[in-house]
């Protein structure tokens, strides 16, 4: 039985577009360029480990206890969240839904993610026009449809798996998304990584994306978002504070009180 809250130690990983803001900020100037810090996660050799805020006792990973955490079982928790900013523009990608990554990953989960921004201002692209998406990765050339847009502080962008996208230099973001690192690349900027050109065609699909003007709560069948401040939050949820990204893991039954201005993500 987990009997208190839980904070959750986070993971760094370095990026060919990663921002030396990120180093700083968590004091980890003797690494590259940080591009993403895994906040909470339940992904195989990403996963987060969990603190108890009052005890200090080292609880594990958050695959070891899900039930526990969520009351009920799941293939994998169900929820991961990211810190991401950038100085360049990230491949332009795609990523399956969870048909597609059962036939060609063998994952029981797609992605569909939500970014919601931090930076005062945040240049994306995203395109669900299936037809010009599929003549641009044939091509490897994006000219026609490349039209980025700017995003400001606290827009939510809801991006379902199926649909293009990228993210531009100088962006900042919280990312929440379904438990999978499963992305296909279309186009990369000339950098020497691979490209899913076949995979990538495949999975494409013409669903509506979502933004919103600095939501107060953002639900969908796969996460929900809510922006808290000064009140008292009843678990399951994880919490993000928006000054520090601490991030506080509220076990179902349990109450947290929250005093600074942050995020609850919950099922």
């Amino acid at each position: 039985m987990i009997d208190e809250i839980l904070e959750s130690s986070p993971i760094f990983v370095e990026k060919v577009w990663g921002d030396e803001k990120l180093n700083k900020l968590f004091e980890k100037e003797n690494m590259n360029k940080i591009g993403e810090v895994w906040l909470f996660s339940g992904v195989e050799n990403y996963e987060t480990e969990l603190i108890g805020i009052n005890s200090g006792k080292k609880y594990g990973n958050p695959s070891d206890m899900i039930k526990e955490l969520m009351g009920k079982d799941f293939p994998r928790m169900p929820l991961l969240l990211k810190l991401i900013s950038t100085t360049q523009w990230l491949s332009i990608q795609v990523h399956p839904d969870d048909k597609f990554a059962k036939e060609l990953e063998n994952e029981p989960w797609g992605k569909t993610e939500a970014w919601y921004f931090l930076n005062e201002s945040n240049e994306i692209f995203i395109s669900n026009d299936v037809e010009e998406n599929i003549k641009s990765i044939e091509k490897q050339n994006w000219d026609k449809i490349f039209k980025p847009i700017t995003l400001k502080k606290d827009d939510l962008l809801f991006i379902p798996a199926g649909v293009v996208h990228t993210l531009g230099p100088n962006s900042m973001l919280l990312e929440i998304q379904q438990t999978s690192n499963l992305t296909y690349r279309l186009y990369d900027w000339g950098r020497p990584r691979e490209i899913h050109i076949e995979k990538g065609k495949k999975v494409l699909k013409d669903c509506p994306f979502v933004i919103v003007n600095s939501p107060k709560e953002f639900k969908t069948q796969y996460f929900n978002i809510k922006r808290v401040s000064n009140e008292k939050i009843k678990g399951f949820g994880i919490y993000v504070s928006l000054k520090d990204f601490k991030t506080y893991v509220i076990p179902k039954g349990l109450e947290f009180e929250v005093k600074e201005d942050g995020l609850l993500f919950f099922l």
